[in-house]
């Protein structure tokens, strides 16, 4: 982000006045709001959908680790299916390779939302960084690794998940920016108006 080229507006953006800080509450607030809920938003449903993808009802899951999803744990049973110890902890790991792809692209979907303060990514040039691009490329590559190569998913205690997972991290990524967009084009139209600040950082 170091090495993101300015904003074509930035001469017509006053600086900032010395008393304010880096790190405003409006900041803080977009951060462990609504973008940070949004992305473990993703996550938590790209979870699910391992489970569903299984048809185990996530209700069942309630506490069922007391007893289950370990080693030499006891049976599951979900919608009249019964799973066993290896199916669980198979299971058990598409679901943490499911989480962990929703952290790394809801950090690769917030890169395009958050590159621009004030003017839209479309308009600022989407790959205009070649280091953003570089780092999400190989973060794009580590990811696929460690989910979908044998061995190495098994150790690090990872497994290939569905296509659902997938989906739903591409679309709350598209929200994601969809979000910033409107953000970004409120703070462009109405700069002073009151609500309008309250999301602006």
């Amino acid at each position: 982000m170091s090495k993101e080229p300015a904003e074509s507006d930035i001469m017509q953006t006053p600086p900032r006045p010395r008393t304010k800080v880096l790190v405003s509450n409006t900041l803080l607030a977009y951060s462990y709001t609504y973008a940070g809920i949004l992305q473990t938003l993703g996550c938590f449903l790209a979870y699910c959908c391992v489970f569903w993808s299984h048809n185990i009802n996530i209700a069942d899951l309630w506490m069922s680790a007391i007893d289950s999803w370990q080693d030499g744990g006891a049976l599951f049973t979900s919608n009249g299916r019964t799973f066993s110890v290896s199916e669980q902890l198979y299971i058990g790991r598409q679901a943490c390779s499911a989480w962990h792809m929703g952290i790394v692209f809801g950090q690769f979907w917030h890169l395009f939302a958050t590159r621009t303060r004030r003017q839209s990514i479309f308009t600022h040039g989407v790959f205009r960084n070649a280091h953003s691009n570089a780092a999400l490329i190989i973060e794009l590559i580590l990811i696929l690794i460690f989910v979908y190569c044998p061995g190495i998913n098994e150790f690090i205690g990872g497994a290939p998940i569905p296509w659902t997972s997938w989906a739903v991290v591409a679309v709350v990524g598209w929200i994601l920016i969809l979000q910033g967009e409107v953000r970004k084009y409120f703070i462009r139209k109405y700069p002073q108006n009151s609500i309008v600040r309250l999301f602006k950082w």
